[in-house]
């Protein structure tokens, strides 16, 4: 069946991504359970150091362990409250506040709990010992100024890794190639004197495949842009085979919104049309099955192609682009299957509805 829809998309207004906060997710419970862990080990670590090993104070370990885990964990729910501060401060900024902040904390803990054992009697304790908070408050300098050194550290790791996540994305996405972008220009040269309304709706749908194509590997966009999207070129390539290209599109309704990422689809329709349908003297049908469920969305591209004899070798590049995007941004929850038999070629590509953190991908 002939494919109709429109092809005018709105550009995200996203504007300028922000910055990650200086301190991250300290929040998330990868990162409180490494904070219950380092505070665990500091605190057997200060038992050993003062009663040693054999007369381990187990009473000792039980008060640096509520000490070292009220100072990190408190100060980490600090942190996270304070997270929208730290997105509008740069680096050092956010580093001198964080370091105020949880030294703060750790001053005012000392203190409470000093005025704790001072109130109860514990241990003879009369008064306030000036000493040992300031003991605490010069190991808590110590240990604050390493960590946020490490933070700093692991920040320019994730945003060197995140360039070159970002260029590796961009390198893989699919380009428009020149042959597709001259035998467009000439179908809508072709066009102009005698379907003026199909050489403007052609012109169109090249400037929404140009559009996608410079908007960044990185970019998500809805599952109807990107069917829209599809679809401009499958008319592009319409307006060139004629007849000889055929599209039974068949989808399932889907009442969740779902984003994915831009040009996913395309390369695999023009695999099938440049390697299938157009190799064939009296062309083909291009069938195209979407299923939404249970959180993914299926596409099965199926195409006619000439004999296994009669294909040539090829270097399968486009699926292994398609196959290494899916790995960067999805991880194992996106897949891509490909299967060929004598005279029809298969691909079915699978992607989650949800990003990499389980919320609806952004």
């Amino acid at each position: 069946m002939a494919v109709t829809t429109s092809n005018k998309l709105v550009d995200e207004g996203a504007g300028p991504a922000r910055p990650a906060p200086f301190v991250g997710d300290v929040c998330s419970p990868t990162s409180l359970l490494m904070l219950v862990l380092l505070s665990e080990l500091l605190a057997v670590a200060y038992t050993v150091l003062l009663s040693g090993v054999r007369q381990f104070d187990f009473l000792l370990l039980a008060y640096a362990s509520l000490f070292l885990l009220w100072g990190t964990l408190g100060a980490a729910a600090l942190l996270c409250r304070l997270r929208g501060v730290f997105a509008r401060l740069g680096t050092a900024r956010s580093a001198g506040l964080s370091f105020i902040v949880c030294l703060l904390w750790v001053a005012l803990l000392s203190v409470s709990c000093q005025m704790i054992l001072s109130a109860t009697g514990n241990e003879g304790i009369a008064g306030l010992d000036w000493w040992w908070i300031l003991d605490s408050l010069v190991l808590a300098t110590i240990i604050i100024g390493i960590s946020l050194r490490y933070i700093y550290l692991g920040q320019q790791l994730r945003e060197r890794q995140q360039s070159a996540l970002n260029a590796r994305l961009d390198a893989l996405q699919s380009r428009i190639r020149p042959h597709f972008l001259f035998n467009t220009l000439n179908s809508i040269s072709s066009l102009i004197v005698v379907d003026p309304q199909r050489a403007e709706q052609a012109v169109e749908d090249l400037a929404a495949l140009f559009r996608a194509n410079l908007s960044g590997s990185q970019k998500r966009v809805s599952w109807s842009e990107e069917r829209a999207l599809c679809q401009s070129y499958l008319r592009i390539e319409q307006n060139r085979l004629a007849d000889r290209l055929q599209v039974d599109w068949q989808e399932t309704a889907s009442h969740s919104p779902v984003r994915v990422p831009s040009l996913i689809l395309q390369p695999l329709l023009e695999n099938a049309i440049l390697h299938g349908i157009q190799r064939l003297p009296g062309g083909g049908t291009l069938h195209v099955q979407v299923v939404h469920r249970d959180g993914m969305i299926t596409v099965e591209i199926r195409n006619p192609c000439p004999p296994l004899a009669a294909r040539g070798a090829g270097n399968g590049q486009g699926g292994n682009n398609i196959r290494q995007r899916l790995e960067a941004l999805y991880g194992s929850r996106a897949s891509l299957q490909m299967h060929s038999a004598e005279d029809y070629f298969v691909a079915r590509l699978n992607l989650p509805t949800t990003g990499p953190a389980g919320e609806v991908a952004p």
